[in-house]
Protein backbone atom coordinates (compact mmCIF):
# COMPACT_ATOMS: atom_id res chain seq x y z
CA UNK A 1 0.00 0.00 0.00
CA UNK A 2 1.36 3.52 -1.19
CA UNK A 3 0.38 6.97 0.06
CA UNK A 4 0.55 10.08 -2.04
CA UNK A 5 0.75 13.72 -0.50
CA UNK A 6 -1.14 16.23 -2.56
CA UNK A 7 -1.04 20.04 -1.89
CA UNK A 8 -4.25 22.14 -2.86
CA UNK A 9 -3.60 25.93 -2.29
CA UNK A 10 -7.79 27.07 -1.72
CA UNK A 11 -8.22 30.43 -3.30
CA UNK A 12 -9.76 32.95 -0.58
CA UNK A 13 -11.44 35.68 -2.19
CA UNK A 14 -11.37 39.27 -1.12
CA UNK A 15 -13.06 40.49 2.27
CA UNK A 16 -13.61 36.65 3.35
CA UNK A 17 -11.90 34.00 5.80
CA UNK A 18 -12.04 30.49 5.21
CA UNK A 19 -12.73 27.81 7.60
CA UNK A 20 -11.46 24.39 6.99
CA UNK A 21 -12.62 21.05 9.36
CA UNK A 22 -13.79 18.02 9.51
CA UNK A 23 -17.31 16.27 10.44
CA UNK A 24 -18.40 12.89 10.41
CA UNK A 25 -22.33 12.97 9.56
CA UNK A 26 -24.65 14.06 7.05
CA UNK A 27 -26.54 16.49 9.13
CA UNK A 28 -23.31 18.34 9.38
CA UNK A 29 -24.56 21.27 7.03
CA UNK A 30 -28.15 21.78 7.79
CA UNK A 31 -26.24 21.88 11.57
CA UNK A 32 -23.69 24.28 10.45
CA UNK A 33 -25.83 26.86 8.14
CA UNK A 34 -28.05 26.99 11.89
CA UNK A 35 -25.10 27.57 13.80
CA UNK A 36 -23.49 29.96 11.35
CA UNK A 37 -27.01 31.90 10.31
CA UNK A 38 -27.84 32.40 14.17
CA UNK A 39 -24.35 33.69 15.12
CA UNK A 40 -25.17 37.23 13.63
CA UNK A 41 -27.83 38.99 11.42
CA UNK A 42 -24.88 40.18 8.79
CA UNK A 43 -23.11 37.46 8.22
CA UNK A 44 -22.88 35.96 4.87
CA UNK A 45 -21.50 32.59 4.30
CA UNK A 46 -21.27 29.64 2.08
CA UNK A 47 -20.88 25.45 3.03
CA UNK A 48 -19.60 22.64 1.51
CA UNK A 49 -19.03 19.03 3.22
CA UNK A 50 -17.78 16.34 1.22
CA UNK A 51 -19.46 13.23 2.44
CA UNK A 52 -17.53 10.07 3.07
CA UNK A 53 -20.27 7.58 2.30
CA UNK A 54 -23.44 6.46 0.53
CA UNK A 55 -23.73 8.64 -2.04
CA UNK A 56 -20.50 10.74 -1.74
CA UNK A 57 -21.67 13.77 -2.83
CA UNK A 58 -20.17 17.25 -2.06
CA UNK A 59 -23.15 18.45 0.30
CA UNK A 60 -24.08 22.66 0.34
CA UNK A 61 -25.72 25.20 2.22
CA UNK A 62 -25.38 28.89 2.81
CA UNK A 63 -27.14 32.49 2.16
CA UNK A 64 -24.31 33.85 -0.09
CA UNK A 65 -24.26 32.05 -3.80
CA UNK A 66 -21.15 32.88 -4.29
CA UNK A 67 -19.35 31.87 -1.36
CA UNK A 68 -21.00 28.59 -1.60
CA UNK A 69 -20.23 27.79 -4.97
CA UNK A 70 -16.27 28.69 -3.40
CA UNK A 71 -16.98 26.67 -0.89
CA UNK A 72 -18.05 23.82 -3.05
CA UNK A 73 -14.93 24.27 -5.66
CA UNK A 74 -12.53 24.06 -2.30
CA UNK A 75 -14.29 20.74 -1.67
CA UNK A 76 -13.96 19.62 -5.07
CA UNK A 77 -10.24 20.15 -4.97
CA UNK A 78 -9.77 19.04 -1.80
CA UNK A 79 -12.00 15.91 -2.27
CA UNK A 80 -11.40 14.06 1.31
CA UNK A 81 -13.83 12.61 3.08
CA UNK A 82 -15.76 14.42 5.85
CA UNK A 83 -13.73 17.47 4.96
CA UNK A 84 -15.93 20.90 5.25
CA UNK A 85 -15.07 24.33 4.47
CA UNK A 86 -16.71 27.52 4.80
CA UNK A 87 -16.22 30.84 3.52
CA UNK A 88 -17.33 33.84 5.93
CA UNK A 89 -17.71 37.20 5.10
CA UNK A 90 -19.40 40.35 7.25
CA UNK A 91 -17.85 38.20 9.85
CA UNK A 92 -14.37 36.85 11.05
CA UNK A 93 -13.57 33.22 12.49
CA UNK A 94 -13.27 34.14 16.40
CA UNK A 95 -16.94 35.18 16.17
CA UNK A 96 -18.28 31.52 15.06
CA UNK A 97 -15.34 29.28 15.97
CA UNK A 98 -16.35 28.13 19.45
CA UNK A 99 -20.08 27.64 17.66
CA UNK A 100 -18.85 25.21 15.07
CA UNK A 101 -16.69 23.37 17.59
CA UNK A 102 -19.98 22.86 19.50
CA UNK A 103 -21.62 21.38 16.76
CA UNK A 104 -21.87 17.34 17.62
CA UNK A 105 -20.69 16.00 14.90
CA UNK A 106 -17.45 18.36 14.19
CA UNK A 107 -14.70 16.58 14.76
CA UNK A 108 -11.57 18.86 14.49
CA UNK A 109 -11.24 22.03 12.86
CA UNK A 110 -7.67 22.60 10.56
CA UNK A 111 -8.14 26.01 9.84
CA UNK A 112 -9.55 29.23 10.66
CA UNK A 113 -8.13 32.34 8.45
CA UNK A 114 -7.49 35.06 5.77
CA UNK A 115 -4.14 34.27 4.75
CA UNK A 116 -3.14 32.06 1.74
CA UNK A 117 -3.95 28.72 2.49
CA UNK A 118 -2.24 25.24 1.86
CA UNK A 119 -4.77 21.98 2.39
CA UNK A 120 -2.13 19.40 2.84
CA UNK A 121 -3.89 15.88 1.94
CA UNK A 122 -2.81 12.22 1.72
CA UNK A 123 -4.01 9.81 -1.00
CA UNK A 124 -4.26 6.07 -0.70
CA UNK A 125 -6.02 3.23 -2.58
CA UNK A 126 -9.34 4.05 -0.39
CA UNK A 127 -9.73 7.87 -0.39
CA UNK A 128 -8.20 11.06 0.26
CA UNK A 129 -8.12 12.77 4.02
CA UNK A 130 -6.63 16.07 5.38
CA UNK A 131 -3.41 15.65 6.95
CA UNK A 132 -2.76 19.33 7.88
CA UNK A 133 -3.10 22.94 6.53
CA UNK A 134 -0.19 25.31 5.95
CA UNK A 135 -1.64 28.86 6.88
CA UNK A 136 -0.42 31.64 5.80
CA UNK A 137 3.49 32.38 5.65
CA UNK A 138 6.73 31.78 7.65
CA UNK A 139 7.78 34.07 10.80
CA UNK A 140 10.40 36.79 9.29
CA UNK A 141 11.62 37.73 12.70
CA UNK A 142 10.95 38.27 16.47
CA UNK A 143 8.29 41.32 17.57
CA UNK A 144 10.22 44.38 18.71
CA UNK A 145 8.50 46.84 21.17
CA UNK A 146 7.82 48.65 18.63
CA UNK A 147 5.58 46.03 16.99
CA UNK A 148 4.04 44.89 20.52
CA UNK A 149 2.82 48.49 21.15
CA UNK A 150 1.22 47.64 17.36
CA UNK A 151 -0.48 44.68 18.11
CA UNK A 152 -1.83 46.11 21.42
CA UNK A 153 -3.51 49.29 19.44
CA UNK A 154 -4.80 46.84 16.65
CA UNK A 155 -6.84 45.00 18.95
CA UNK A 156 -8.57 48.10 20.92
CA UNK A 157 -8.88 49.63 17.24
CA UNK A 158 -10.92 46.16 16.09
CA UNK A 159 -12.80 46.32 19.99
CA UNK A 160 -11.16 42.91 20.73
CA UNK A 161 -9.66 44.64 24.05
CA UNK A 162 -10.53 47.35 26.38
Amino acid sequence: MSVKIDVVRLDIPDNTNVIVGQSHFIKTVEDLYETLVSSSPSIKFGIGFCEASGKRLIRRDGNDEKLVMAAVEACKRVAAGHVFVIYISNSYPINVLNRIKDVEEVVRIFAATANPLQVIVAETDQGRGVIGVVDGMTPLGVETEEDVKERYNILRKFGYKK
